[in-house]
Order: C-alpha cells, then sequence, then structure tokens
C-alpha cells in the first residue's frame, strides 16, 4: 500500500514483517518500486552506467555547472587539456585544485550554449532534482544526500534569475555572471557579451528588428548578472520542467530556505499569469511570450490556434496545433501545481482543458514526425509536455487521457522517426513513466543507449563514417570496422547526411545534447578541447533511476496537488476566444476552497487520487476528433513545424 507521508508529502510504502507468536511490525518504508535504471543493491544493477554517471556529475560539479549551477558547454584550454584527462583518470581526489594545483575557472577557456540553457539546462535540472529525490528514497549516505542538495539549491537560485532577471512575467534567454558567483574561483571564463538598452533615445525599442541580445537586469536585486532575450518556447518549457522538478524537491526539505522553493513557484506564477494576458497585435489571443522590451518573442507561440507564429486561425477552426497545445498544458501545468493560485488553476481547467479542448488537440501533434526530415528539437520539445504532464498532472480522467496520447501521438505514430523507433533514453523513459502499459524493452533501450555515451571527460572527435565513395554508393561501414550503414535517400533536418537506421551510440557524432540530435546523423566532427557537459546523459540517467515501470503511481508528484474545482459550479474563468480570465470570485475565498481540497489528498493503491469525487468536471470537447485531420491541414502541420529551428 503507497501512503502519503504527513511530514513531507513524499510517498511511503506500508510493509509488514511477520514476527514469532503470530505477531506482526508494520512499518513503512520509501517506495522503490521497480525504476527504469535499477539503483545499488538491485540485481538489475547495471555498474557501468553508475561508472558513467559519476563521471559525468564530476564533470558538471568541476566544470560545465561552476559558473552558476545550471549545465554549460565547456571548452577547456588547450595546453589544460592533458591536465583535465589525467584528473578524471585518477581517483585519490574529486577537487580539480587538489590536483591541478589551478582553479577550475583556469583551466576553461569559455562557456558555451547560455542561448539554450532554458532548455538543456532544464533537462539537466531534471537530473539533479530526480537525484536527490532517488537518493534520499533509496537511503543514500549522508554525505551524497548534502552534495546533492547543494547542486539542487545551487540549480534552483539560478532558475529563480533567470525568470526574475527581464522583469515580472519576462523568461530570459540565457543568463550569465560577469563576476564570479564563489569567492577565490579566478574571474569568469571568456568574453563578456556587449549590452543593448531595451530603447533608444526616442522610446524605440531595440534592436530594430528585433534580434536576441544581451541585457543590463531590469529588475532590481541581479547585480553580477547579464541575461539574453528573445526566448521561445523550447527554452522556456524546460525552464518550468526545471523549476516544477526542484521545487518538488526541495520544498518539504526542513535543511533548504523555504525562500528558495517559494521563489521557485512565484515565478512560475507570475509566469504563467503574464502568459494568460491578450497579445493585441495576434487578435488578442493569450498565451504568447513577451519580452522586456514590450515585443513578442520572434518564437512565441504556446497558443494551439497559431500554425506559424505570425497567423492565427479562427476560434473554432478544425486546423489546429496540438504541438502547442501540449505545451500550453505542461508549463500552465507546472505553474499550478507549484503555486497552487486559483487564477491560475481555474485558467489551466476551466479554460484550457474544459472550453478550449487542449487535450484532445494534443491528438495531432504526431504531425512533427516527418520521417528523415525529422526536426527532434521539436520531439525533445513533445517529450518534455509529457514530462511535465507525466509529473504533476493528478487528475485521473486527464491521466488516463494523457497516457492514451502518448502511445498515439509520441510513441507510436506510424512513422519511422517516432519515439518507438530512434531508441533515445530520454523519450524511452518518459514514455515509460506516462503509459498504462510501457514496452518490456523499455530498460534494454534506455541501458543501451546510455551505455554507448562517451566516458568523461568526453571531450568531442571526429567521428566520419561514411567518406565521399560511401556517401555515392550510399552504404558506408562504420568507423568500428564491422557496422553496416545504408544511407536514406531524403536528407535530414537542415540537409544533414542520415541513415535509414538510428546510427549505433558508440558511432555517433558528438552532440552536446543528445536528445535534440538526430540519431540517424552520421557523420560529424568535433573540437579536441570542447567537452560533452553531460547535462543530457544525467538528466535521463537520474530520471530513469525515479521513473517506475510497473506502478504508474509512483510516477505523480510527492506533492500531489489535486485538481481545480470551481467552488461556484455555475462560474467558469475563460472565454472561448482566448482572451484574458475574468476572476469572478475574491481570492480568499478560492484559495479557502483550495486548501481544503489539497488537504483531502491522498494516493491509493491503485493510482490517482481522493478527496471528494477526485474529478474537476473537466469534460473534454472534441474527444471524438482522435486526431483525424484533414489530410491537408496534418500536412501543413507538418510542413509548418518541419521548417522551424527552435519554434
Amino acid at each position: 500500500m503507497v501512503v502519503i507521508d504527513m511530514r513531507n508529502g513524499r510517498p511511503r510504502c506500508l510493509l509488514a514483517v511477520a514476527l514469532p507468536l503470530g505477531w506482526a511490525l508494520a512499518f513503512t518504508t520509501p517506495c522503490l518500486g521497480a525504476p527504469v535504471i535499477a539503483p545499488p543493491g538491485d540485481p538489475a544493477f547495471i555498474a557501468s552506467l553508475q561508472d558513467l554517471a559519476t563521471g559525468y556529475q564530476l564533470q558538471q560539479d568541476t566544470f560545465a555547472a561552476a559558473e552558476f549551477g545550471l549545465s554549460l558547454d565547456v571548452n577547456i584550454v588547450p595546453s589544460s587539456v592533458a591536465t583535465v584527462q589525467a584528473f578524471f583518470a585518477q581517483t585519490a581526489t574529486t577537487n580539480f585544485l587538489t590536483f591541478a594545483g589551478m582553479q577550475p575557472f583556469a583551466a576553461v577557456q569559455s562557456y558555451g550554449e547560455y542561448e539554450d540553457i532554458g532548455n538543456f539546462g532544464g533537462i539537466a535540472s531534471v537530473g539533479v532534482a530526480a537525484r536527490l529525490l532517488a537518493l534520499e528514497a533509496e537511503g543514500a549516505t549522508p554525505d551524497e544526500i548534502v552534495a546533492a542538495r547543494a547542486a539542487a539549491v545551487r540549480a534552483a537560485q539560478a532558475w529563480h534569475v533567470y525568470a526574475s532577471i527581464g522583469g515580472p512575467g519576462v523568461i530570459a534567454r540565457g543568463i550569465e555572471r560577469t563576476t564570479p558567483l564563489d569567492a577565490g574561483t579566478g574571474p569568469v571564463p571568456g568574453v563578456l557579451p556587449t549590452l543593448v538598452p531595451l530603447k533608444d533615445s526616442s522610446g524605440n525599442a531595440l534592436p530594430n528588428p528585433k534580434a536576441s541580445v544581451w541585457r543590463a537586469p531590469v529588475a532590481a536585486g541581479f547585480d553580477g548578472w547579464i541575461w539574453l532575450d528573445d526566448t521561445s518556447k523550447d527554452q522556456v518549457s524546460g525552464y518550468a520542467l526545471a523549476a516544477a522538478w526542484l521545487w518538488d524537491a526541495l520544498v518539504s526539505d526542513p535543511a533548504v530556505d523555504p525562500a528558495i522553493p517559494a521563489a521557485l513557484a512565484g515565478d512560475l506564477t507570475t509566469f504563467a499569469k503574464a502568459l494568460m494576458q491578450p497579445a493585441p497585435e495576434l487578435d488578442n489571443i493569450d498565451l504568447c511570450l513577451r519580452d522586456a522590451d514590450g515585443r513578442l518573442t520572434d518564437a512565441h507561440d504556446l497558443n494551439a490556434r497559431q500554425i506559424v507564429p505570425t497567423a492565427v486561425v479562427p476560434v473554432n477552426s478544425t486546423l489546429q496545433n496540438g504541438f502547442n497545445a501540449a505545451m500550453a498544458l505542461g508549463v500552465i501545468g507546472a505553474a499550478w501545481h507549484a503555486g497552487g493560485d486559483p487564477v491560475v488553476g481555474r485558467y489551466l481547467y476551466d479554460e484550457l482543458v474544459k472550453n478550449r479542448g487542449y487535450p484532445s488537440l494534443m491528438a495531432d501533434a504526431s504531425a512533427i514526425f516527418t520521417g528523415p526530415g525529422t526536426n527532434y528539437s521539436n520531439v525533445n520539445m513533445l517529450a518534455i509536455s509529457f514530462a511535465l504532464l507525466e509529473r504533476f498532472e493528478t487528475e485521473p480522467a486527464l491521466r488516463a487521457s494523457y497516457a492514451a496520447s502518448v502511445e498515439t501521438v509520441f510513441w507510436s505514430t506510424g512513422s519511422s522517426s517516432d519515439a518507438s523507433h530512434v531508441q533515445q533514453a530520454w523519450y524511452d523513459i518518459v514514455y515509460g513513466g506516462m503509459s498504462a502499459h510501457p514496452t518490456a524493452t523499455i530498460r534494454e533501450r534506455v541501458a543501451s543507449n546510455l551505455g554507448g555515451f562517451p566516458t568523461p571527460p568526453a571531450f568531442y572527435a571526429d567521428r566520419v563514417n561514411c567518406s565521399p565513395a560511401g556517401i555515392d554508393a550510399g552504404v558506408c561501414v562504420g568507423i568500428d570496422g564491422t557496422t553496416s550503414i545504408t544511407l536514406a535517400s531524403a536528407p535530414g533536418w537542415d540537409g544533414t547526411l542520415v541513415a535509414v537506421d538510428i546510427v549505433p551510440m558508440p558511432l555517433r557524432p558528438y552532440s552536446d545534447f543528445e536528445w535534440r540530435s538526430d540519431p540517424h546523423q552520421v557523420n560529424g566532427t568535433g573540437s579536441a578541447n570542447a567537452m560533452d557537459p553531460g547535462g543530457d546523459f544525467l538528466g535521463a540517467y537520474w530520471l530513469g533511476r525515479m521513473v517506475d515501470l510497473d506502478d504508474p503511481s509512483l510516477n505523480i508528484t510527492n506533492h500531489p496537488r489535486a485538481p481545480y474545482v470551481d467552488p461556484d459550479a455555475g462560474v467558469h474563468g475563460g472565454t472561448k476566444d482566448g482572451g484574458p480570465l475574468r476572476d469572478a470570485m475574491p481570492d480568499a475565498e478560492l484559495k479557502d476552497a483550495m486548501i481544503a481540497k489539497d488537504a483531502a489528498v491522498q494516493r491509493p493503491d491503485g493510482g490517482g487520487l481522493q478527496g471528494g469525487s477526485g474529478a474537476c468536471g473537466c469534460e473534454m470537447p472534441g474527444g471524438e476528433r482522435g486526431g483525424a485531420l484533414a489530410a491537408e491541414g496534418l500536412l501543413l502541420l507538418a510542413t509548418v513545424l518541419a521548417i522551424r529551428r527552435r519554434a
């Protein structure tokens, strides 16, 4: 039996041990279940996977996350590459200063991928949060838990900067330190970018036309930081994922300053309310990302009525963007989960779910899979959406709907590029945690994929499987000398050379973020001093230590929040045209109702929640559509999504 520990909100399993004379001793223990990746002590434990995780964690702690706690690309000073390699080859110390006699920053030439830290760092932060939760549940040593907690706190503080530095409701695309966060580390590596003011002397927004530029802090209290604007929906979805997971890991931890998870919850709530505001320049639709300069960002669209960011279909159109619907549900759901604000809850359940039918629209998101030309940035974003829904949605009917959607929209869509075919660990683990009946091969697929990652320190190297002659012939022999690779007749995303089948991980070109890369890609070149940060590996690895394949109820948050129920059943807060939410009751009254509802939450044996009816009255109009758009509409959606790089 699974119960909720009322002291900290964590799931615990009730066990009984038989004693002499017919007595029995009952006690609870952390629920371990049957995770995708077995922990130490489990008969299915794979030591080589933990060795890789240990190496990538050392890489993160020493270099990739050293600037401010989030995973960045690392370029090592060329003359220090051999020293870094020697550091990883020994086991006497995990302190680079002790080993090398210099601070880690002195060995770093520069950091990179600030502009993708929302997405890349977001998934890496799932690994940070899940590591802490898994180690606590598994009864790890105090030293291990202290280290994991410190990493989670540092990441949480960075995400607060990310969500606040641009002003209320504005989410950065990237953040960077101008001065060291920690004393005694030496200067931050690299050259600081030029800052651009929000407006010129006449009040005109800069730059014109709009482009992503570095800015000084807009909000007070962020000395020592700068930020990159013009965020996009892949960045904010990763941010929401990270903030909600870290909130989950820290909110009931007595060793953590409660202001830290409170800031995460407040930021998510403020962001969600900003998304609820209408965009006059786009037919007054909501769910649009707006920047500190007052303009919409380039890839601003989370509204299902936007097939492309520059156009809005009518409210009653049968052709809507199910991909956007999935992302909006995930982001707003994360804000509701962490913040519990009734305005956000009403918007999620009354407006997006009930009035607009976003769960049903999700059925059309499978249009992102387009065979060889699939943009795996979109696949990764869809995985993030399901990861959010998997962890934080508690309404049984909605969970069942999402479990059905993950099968047909993400896993098995009929396309050769869907998640079932590409065997990417991050996709497999998300699917395994959301599906009601995950395939039995998930564990083997995950172990094979993660086991093929390069051993840290993972410096990029050339991996050229196909020579010009092989390309002309259409068939190559991989760098292992044995693997035959048949090339696809059509190019991959962005015109890359791709194979018909996925390329085995040990042969695959290096990537600084595997889950956004095409697993069919054949050739790639590297830089001998560029280090694969490993945040992609750790995000999947530690999520795999958390996700249970046998009992889906164990994959729900440790702090389940009941779905919002309007205290006045006759009042609904949204409008059919996607305009702003109209409050119908004082916040205090709504909060009282939510407190009473939350107090009744329990996790029963069979999953789901108890408390009242356990339902939000979330009828889902349009369920009969079943993803059946007109053929021409589906083709249009696939074409549009395929040509957008990081939409």
